[in-house]
């Protein structure tokens, strides 16, 4: 399914340095037909997922309503996965922080994956209510942790953003490496230069 209207999921609070960033702009050039919005969690006031508000995800799970005193808290959870979830699909901006993804990411992700909001669990089964969508991540980082890399087993990053699309239920999943962002110059704009040629690519096969 080719999506039309996407999510731009901005998980690095360097703004026009980024890398990662540099390659999603590219993307986003190259479909004029697809509408972007941006969601730059470094920026947005993320709802409140913590304490109190935490105990309510067990009556989530039990089938109850959640608390009077932590309604608000999931009222705006709520409002953030009906956001999240209107899209066709999402590109999310992901660099590698120690092995993993920016925090912010993922808190994000915590926010949102919520019995009932974007899964459900039926006979024993998880369904995820995200399903027919489709998912670009643009990864970067100073390790080459593709398949088949020197630091394959080190892949905290691309592995965890796709087992949790695939959880809530997305199996369209496209990943454009940005690799090394760190060394030489040279390397660097090696690196550069391939994930913009990659990012082309997939554009011009999104636009078919």
């Amino acid at each position: 399914m080719t999506a039309s209207r996407l999510l731009h999921v901005e998980g690095s609070p360097r703004g026009a340095r980024s890398r990662t960033g540099m390659v999603a702009r590219r993307l986003i050039a190259g479909l004029p037909s697809h509408d972007f919005e941006l969601l730059d969690l470094h920026k947005a006031a993320l709802p409140r997922f913590e304490g109190e508000t935490i105990e309510g995800r067990y009556a989530l799970i039990a089938g109850e309503q959640v608390d009077p005193s932590v309604k608000a808290d999931w009222d705006a959870i709520a409002a953030a996965t009906a956001h999240f979830l209107s899209f066709d699909g999402w590109l999310f901006t992901v660099p590698m922080w120690n092995f993993g993804i920016p925090w912010r990411l993922k808190q994000y992700i915590d926010v949102l994956t919520h019995p009932g909001l974007t899964f459900t669990v039926e006979d024993g089964a998880v369904k995820g209510l995200a399903e027919g969508k489709q998912a670009i991540i643009i990864a970067g980082g100073a390790l080459d942790i593709r398949a088949g890399g020197p630091a394959e087993a080190l892949d905290f990053q691309v592995a965890y953003m796709k087992a949790w699309l695939g959880f809530i239920g997305v199996s369209d999943v496209h990943v454009v490496h940005v690799r090394p962002t760190y060394g030489t110059p040279a390397e660097v704009e090696a690196a550069m230069q391939a994930a913009y040629a990659d990012a082309d690519t997939l554009a011009a096969d999104l636009r078919v």
